[in-house]
């Protein structure tokens, strides 16, 4: 399932999500964290952070404490590096998300956590990393080697996310997660086809935006850096709440607008007015849920507990779609390079 235009790389690890998916065992995630998380009542705060999509893949963790009434903060590295490193004191958790774990940031954190007698949680795809063996305790997240833009990666440090802010599941969450990597894998058996019709439906859009709420901000933003990144083409990612107050006066025939529906259902209420008032405006809204305006549009098929999974699928086989309108190869880097070392 290849095509001239795209690059085995990028696509073969979309494909390949499935498999490491599987791999990815929620008693493993459980038991590697236990060091830490076993004592999460011992924490005066709990920071979460990270660069990217790995930041991006930890919004659902943090709402799930925040939910348990845990004092949780969600931070990107360099912010909390440069502005907010006296919150980090012998009673903070900092969990930290890096595929590589040798970002930057990631890096130069680790030593500071470790300094102010602060305890850190490693998410990594390299448990002999920096940040690693920094680390008190470490979850590997299994994703195997990684060619290009973060898709496998994400995806995994997303279900480790959603195994940490369910622990007591976790016996139910193997069996949903196993449920979701078979969903992927048949959504992903027809790419070639969801990517000529996202082509053929998109073009090149003049303004496009992800809008989501709650755990589905997760896959907007990892959504709109990846379509950056593989297609080089301008898109943002917002709160669809924060849309409204200002950006809906972008609102014309130029706009398109994709809505990720999420799963509870008065927030999916207000998205669904959303869009249907992007609609009357005249701009281009498509619906990304369980029942999509386009069948490649639609989420594959998965637990509703893992729809934050599903719903980055679709927009990563659409950064396909739109660099192969641009004339673009996929996921090949410019001016990047797969780890980011630079402050």
């Amino acid at each position: 399932m290849t095509d001239a235009h795209v690059p085995s790389g990028y696509l073969d690890d979309i494909l390949a999500q499935p498999q490491y998916l599987r791999g990815l065992g929620p008693r493993d995630v459980i038991a590697a964290a236990a060091p830490v998380w076993g004592r999460i009542k011992e924490y005066s705060r709990i920071i979460l952070t990270g660069m990217g999509a790995s930041h991006a893949a930890l919004r659902p963790l943090w709402l799930s404490l925040v939910a348990e009434g845990r004092p949780a903060w969600l931070l990107d590295a360099s912010e909390l590096l440069a502005f907010c490193l006296p919150v980090i004191d012998a009673r903070t958790l900092v969990v930290a998300a890096s595929q590589s774990g040798r970002s930057a940031e990631l890096v130069e954190l680790a030593e500071v956590v470790a300094e102010r007698g602060g305890t850190l949680l490693a998410i990594t795809n390299d448990a002999r990393s920096p940040l690693a063996l920094r680390a008190a305790a470490i979850i590997d997240i299994k994703a195997g080697k990684e060619r290009t833009v973060s898709t496998k990666t994400y995806l995994n440090t997303l279900a480790v996310g959603l195994v940490l802010g369910a622990p007591a599941s976790a016996p139910a969450l193997d069996h949903a997660l196993l449920q979701a990597a078979d969903g992927i894998e048949s959504y992903l058996e027809d790419a070639a086809a969801h990517i000529g019709v996202l082509r053929e439906k998109f073009g090149l859009p003049e303004r496009l935006y992800f809008l989501a709420r709650g755990n589905s901000l997760a896959a907007a933003e990892c959504g709109a850096l990846i379509t950056k990144e593989a297609a080089k083409w301008p898109v943002e990612a917002m709160s669809a709440a924060q849309f409204r107050h200002g950006p809906l006066e972008l609102a014309d025939p130029r706009l398109s607008a994709i809505i990720l529906g999420g799963e509870e259902t008065a927030t999916r209420d207000l998205n669904r007015r959303l869009h249907q008032d992007l609609e009357g405006y005249g701009a281009r809204s498509y619906w990304l849920g369980t029942s999509g305006d386009l069948g490649p549009l639609s989420l594959p098929a998965t637990p509703p507990r893992t729809w934050p999974l599903a719903e980055i699928v679709p927009l990563q086989l659409l950064s396909i779609a739109i660099a192969e309108a641009s004339g673009v190869e996929p996921g090949v880097f410019r001016h990047l390079q797969k780890v980011t070392t630079v402050l």
